[in-house]
């Protein structure tokens, strides 16, 4: 069973919580990390060992953040290499991605393909509208 920590800046771990819960219920093995603006690098640490704590029965960990290359992302990048647990971290995540995997890692139990699948899924999810100006149709003689 692969474990979920979605983390971010701010209250973007909380702010995913409350929408993947409105939008698909209260899901299991998924810890939220906020890094708030008096929490250090070594506090951030100790919240995500708590959190391998409470995701003790999972046998691998996918690491979701807001941002590659920032202090939620680089402590979770620290944080894999003392472990021995599998974990991949992906930075960027948005709604679309978490909400995908929230609701797949039960049934992918494939820590890499469950990774690839967040970052397509991820990418996917980012569109602009176009507004398309169809042409008139006249009802007498076809278009």
């Amino acid at each position: 069973m692969v474990g979920l920590i979605i983390s971010g800046h701010g209250n973007f771990a909380s702010g995913l919580r409350t929408s993947l819960k409105l939008i698909a219920g209260e899901a299991s093995n998924i810890e939220y990390v906020d890094f708030i603006e008096t929490d250090s690098t070594e506090s951030l640490m100790d919240k995500y060992l708590n959190s391998l704590k409470n995701l003790d029965n999972c046998d691998s960990i996918l690491a979701l953040s807001d941002l590659a290359g920032g202090s939620p992302f680089k402590t979770l990048v620290e944080l894999k290499t003392k472990i021995e647990k599998p974990m991949e971290v992906v930075g960027g995540t948005n709604l679309p991605m978490a909400l995908e995997i929230s609701m797949t890692k039960d049934i992918i139990d494939d820590l890499s393909s469950l990774s690839e699948t967040a970052l397509e899924v991820g990418k996917s999810g980012v569109v602009k509208f176009e507004f398309l100006v169809h042409e008139d149709i006249d009802c007498e003689g076809g278009i």
